[in-house]
């Protein structure tokens, strides 16, 4: 099964919010001259693409022993083996484990998240 994650916690607040600095230029550009202008239409452009690669780059596929998290960008995969994860947490939305010393937090769709609880458990009830 494969879905999209996206980071959570602070740490996902701070990297959308460096994304929103760029529409926010756009804004500011739009503001100062008080007519359409090619920064104001760069900058949004620029906002679109980068909300899009970033929302839907983030990939994760769920594999039979493990969490598999898809390079954004380049060729470096993480693993997640289920064996090895510890301090698993479920909320609605999100996931939060330990693994090999890293905490990690991850807000994942609710099907994904349901199918990501199912493996786990299952795995601990072996």
């Amino acid at each position: 099964m494969k879905g999209y994650y996206q980071p959570a916690g602070l740490l996902g607040w701070v990297n959308w919010l460096w994304i929103l600095m760029i529409a926010m230029f756009a804004l500011v550009m739009q503001l100062e001259v008080t007519h359409l202008n090619v920064w104001t239409i760069g900058a949004v452009v620029v906002f679109i693409i980068v909300a899009l690669l970033t929302y839907f780059r983030r990939r994760v596929a769920l594999a039979t022993d493990a969490l598999w998290i898809l390079p954004t960008f380049g060729v470096h995969t993480d693993k997640f083996r289920f064996s090895e994860m510890s301090h698993v947490q479920f909320t609605k939305r999100t996931v939060l484990f330990s693994y090999d010393g890293e905490y990690y937090n991850f807000w994942m769709n609710r099907r994904f998240l349901n199918s990501l609880r199912k493996e786990i458990e299952g795995r601990t009830n072996d």
